[in-house]
């Protein structure tokens, strides 16, 4: 292990192009996020509202935006330094103070098998185990991490990184300076059944699928090939970990699908749409430019550009928003409900009361027969 460096906030300030507030000498070793933060640390604010809590900070050295200036000068036990974005300023300085490991094998691992006419291009790693059929072609610059399988017919393209044991089926299409990570599985069968006298029996896949450029692959994710044709993950487009998606799904480029979202057979989207964790979006439904698929949101038919939805099934925000807050409200509807419930019956029982009431009082006074006027001496009285 290398011997521990410690910066200084005007080394770091010259690192990332900030202006200190407070002691330039102010020193750190190592770097640590705000809520876990000490006086060893350096740290970054990078939601405003939690400058409020930098009173109780234990922090001495923190990356904040410029526009914190005002609230932040009167912290005088804090030294800052204030940049345009904090959060890739500190990553930044994390980089310098504990940089990753980099490997340094090369060549191909003796315990690699390769088949004959496998064509694997210049200044190509091939880790230990790792299994590669006939016809693949690997180009310039990749890494082929340990155990992984790439069967037969395959292509990648330049700078291509698979890490450990992912498994790529035969005659897929991987283009330049996509990451791969482990374990995952690229181009098998598709989810497709038919039922013949009582049993299910699987469909076919011709297809396959092709992965365009600039594509990051979370760990554990599986991508099924196509029936006919291909499934497609666009351009510049990040999946994230244990994504699953389905088969002649077509997606778009510079997606954001995020973890445990499932894509069943032929969804499509547009560029730049986001389905965020567990996020369901049943088969053959278009997602158009823009779109945002909420958390747990499940989605039954295609959903226009530019708007953010939430709820299953999916709603515009904001409608879902509503129903969720009258869900919320529905214990207190309900006894509001039984309560009316009850004064109607109390006031319907009132009013027959009082219908029998008026209805007796009628009929005594109809069966009652007047009394005779006086008369005197046998004539009738004048009133």
């Amino acid at each position: 292990m290398s011997e521990q460096q410690t910066l200084t906030a005007g080394q770091i300030a010259d690192h990332v192009n900030g202006r200190i507030i407070g002691d330039s000498e102010t020193s750190i070793s190592s770097v640590e996020v705000i809520e876990r933060a000490s006086a060893a640390h350096l740290t970054y604010l990078g939601d405003p509202k939690k400058l409020s809590r930098l009173d109780s900070l234990n922090a001495k050295l923190v990356l904040a935006q410029h526009s914190a200036e005002q609230v932040v000068s009167h912290l005088k036990h804090v030294t800052f330094i204030l940049v345009e974005e904090p959060e890739v300023a500190f990553l930044q300085i994390a980089g310098i103070l504990h940089p990753r490991r980099t490997p340094t094998d090369t060549g191909i691992a003796p315990t690699a098998v390769i088949a004959p006419s496998a064509k694997i291009g210049n200044g190509t790693v091939i880790g230990h185990h790792v299994v590669i059929g006939e016809h693949v072609t690997v180009g310039n610059n990749c890494r082929i991490e340990h155990g992984t399988v790439i069967e037969a017919g395959c292509t990648l393209g330049d700078h291509v990184l698979l890490h450990p044991n992912c498994v790529l089926y035969s005659d897929l299409i991987i283009g330049n300076n996509v990451t791969i990570h482990a374990t995952c599985v690229i181009g098998a069968d598709g989810f497709g059944y038919r039922t013949v006298n009582g049993r299910h029996e699987r469909l076919p896949h011709y297809g396959t699928v092709r992965i365009c450029d600039d594509v990051e692959i979370g760990a554990g994710t599986t991508i099924d090939r196509a029936k006919v044709g291909e499934t497609v993950i666009g351009t510049g487009t990040r999946i994230d970990n244990q994504v699953m998606i389905g088969h002649n799904c077509q997606l778009g480029p510079h997606n954001l699908i995020i973890a445990q979202a499932g894509l069943a057979g032929s969804v499509s989207t547009g560029a730049y749409v986001i389905c965020a964790g567990q996020a369901g979006i049943a088969d053959h439904v278009h997602l158009a430019e823009g779109a945002i698929i909420g958390a747990k949101t499940g989605v039954h038919r295609n959903m226009k550009g530019g708007q953010s939805y939430f709820g299953t099934p999916a709603l515009p925000i904001a409608e879902a928003a509503r129903n969720m807050m009258a869900l919320r409200r529905l214990p207190e509807i309900r006894n509001a409900v039984k309560q009316l419930k009850h004064d109607v019956a109390d006031l319907q029982e009132n009013m027959a009361k009082t219908r029998m009431s008026g209805t007796s009082s009628m009929t005594q006074s109809d069966g009652v027969t007047p009394s005779a006027p006086p008369t005197v001496d046998g004539e009738t009285q004048a009133a």
